[in-house]
């Protein structure tokens, strides 16, 4: 009976102090949007930049095409007068970024939500073939590496905490064309400002200088340090961790197994909630660790 009350009282003051902060406590995550858009579905989006090169498309202004960040800055929604998301200076594209406050916000990315907010759809999108194709060539051939990545489609993002807590992840597509989602999670941010190309291959594990899965720093990065994956995300199956307070983590994502990076392409929304264990207050711990001594106490009298 006596370690019952002690079990309800804990339960009560735990649940009371949770009470307590939702109750006077609100967060609201931020979600920013790259403005870069292309004309085909198959064009990498979210050049963080761009620039007239002279040769892919003359007198156009496109990505940086392998020049590292020259040009121009692309206007983002979301940030201070549209300057790049969370200070990021890396050269590789980003399509988008989230800033989360406290344990239990959540965020959404998609191109209704950019519209929502900000009166602009932002291209969120990526290849049923992206993160990791079907192994097939382009004529339906099986290819002699299997199964690969594609730079190209992959989106890439950034995630920020402001507190220590889970983050969870679940994608879905928005025209229903794949349900099959893979997830690769990097502590860090691109920090290279050099060359930089979207061209070409990843999460190649069968090619000649294979790619892994855990691999470090793809398509040339510097500062991102794997931490994870997952080859099975969709609206029910998610993929967490561990986001520490302050730092930024990068979330690569693409479609998986439906074709390859060119063909498939679909738009996405992308969930995200976080969960952080509420700790308990000291005084509940002296509370508890008073009943104990009192349960042992009795225990001793009735044996004597």
């Amino acid at each position: 009976m006596i370690k019952t009350k002690l079990a309800k009282a804990i339960t009560v003051a735990i649940a009371g102090t949770a009470l307590s902060m939702s109750a006077t406590t609100t967060f609201a995550s931020t979600t920013m949007y790259n403005t870069f858009t292309t004309t085909a579905t198959s064009a990498t989006d979210g050049w963080t930049r761009t620039f007239d090169n002279g040769t892919t498309s003359p007198g156009i202004a496109t990505g940086p095409q392998s020049q590292g960040n020259k040009g121009s800055i692309v206007p983002w929604l979301g940030t201070s007068a549209g300057a790049l998301p969370l200070g990021y200076t890396g050269s590789s594209h980003l399509n988008w970024a989230v800033k989360l406050s406290g344990a239990g916000d959540s965020a959404t990315i998609s191109a209704a939500d950019s519209l929502a907010k900000y009166g602009t759809a932002a291209e969120i999108d990526t290849g049923g073939g992206a993160w990791n194709d079907n192994g097939l060539n382009a004529s339906g051939v099986a290819t002699t590496t299997g199964p690969t990545g594609w730079r190209h489609q992959t989106d890439i993002g950034i995630i920020q905490s402001d507190v220590a807590q889970f983050v969870t992840l679940n994608l879905s597509t928005i025209g229903g064309t794949f349900s099959r989602f893979g997830v690769t999670v990097f502590d860090g941010v691109d920090t290279n400002t050099a060359n930089y190309s979207h061209h070409g291959a990843w999460n190649a594990p069968g090619a000649t200088t294979p790619s892994l899965f855990t691999k470090s720093n793809p398509f040339g990065t510097t500062g991102l340090t794997n931490v994870g994956y997952s080859d099975n995300v969709n609206s029910v199956d998610s993929y967490s961790f561990l986001a520490e307070a302050g730092k930024q983590y990068s979330v690569y994502l693409g479609g998986v197994g439906f074709s390859r990076w060119n063909t498939g392409v679909d738009g996405y929304a992308l969930n995200i909630k976080t969960t952080s264990p509420v700790p308990l207050p000291g005084a509940v711990w002296l509370f508890g660790s008073a009943l104990a001594g009192f349960v042992g106490l009795r225990r001793r009298k009735l044996a004597a």
